[in-house]
């Protein structure tokens, strides 16, 4: 399956080096301040496509399509919230067995960063719900063919979350430096 992701130079390098790259907290500045949803997500990849290899601890994101298409990132967009400006940075177009990727909607991911429900009344309001069926709820962001009522013409962005890449699922490599 053709993916991209946007990688720290550096984290890009050392997967030349070593032969994959992994997530490394020291690339990742979105770890430490969402560490309970990424948690989140590492439970549900285990349930939906196996165990980490050892010493992997946290996914590696990568884009599938991006508000309805399946190209490669606009770097002009894609390019701001990577780091502080000037940091160097890598788009990666990369091919991943489907057995080694977890699907999931971008916008809907968004309800678990803010640990609110997927839930809304006829009125368009959150509603209310026990942990459980916050939880139970949340899981509707790997089917990516669903909508809230209301957004069914609405373009879909789909991320990826992976436990490692492979250099020889390696592509294509283009540097760019955040603005």
């Amino acid at each position: 399956m053709l993916l991209w992701t946007i990688q720290h130079r550096d984290a890009y390098k050392k997967m030349m080096e070593t032969g994959n790259l992994r997530a490394d907290e020291q690339y990742s500045p979105d770890i430490e301040e969402f560490r309970e949803p990424y948690q989140w997500m590492t439970e549900q990849m285990i349930k939906r496509i196996g165990a980490p290899p050892e010493g992997v601890a946290y996914p590696v994101w990568a884009w599938y399509q991006w508000e309805g298409k399946r190209k490669r990132p606009d770097m002009r967009t894609h390019g701001r919230g990577c780091g502080e400006k000037g940091t160097p940075i890598t788009l990666l177009t990369i091919d991943v067995p489907e057995k080694h990727i977890l699907l999931s909607d971008f916008d809907y991911w968004h309800f678990v960063l803010n640990d609110i429900p997927l839930r809304f009344s006829k009125d368009g309001k959150i509603e209310n719900c026990s942990e459980t069926e916050k939880l139970k709820s949340w899981e509707k962001i790997f089917d990516i063919t669903y909508r809230i009522e209301g957004e069914e013409d609405a373009p879909v962005s789909t991320q990826a979350v992976l436990w490692e890449i492979k250099k020889e699922w390696l592509i294509k490599a283009e540097n760019f430096i955040t603005r």
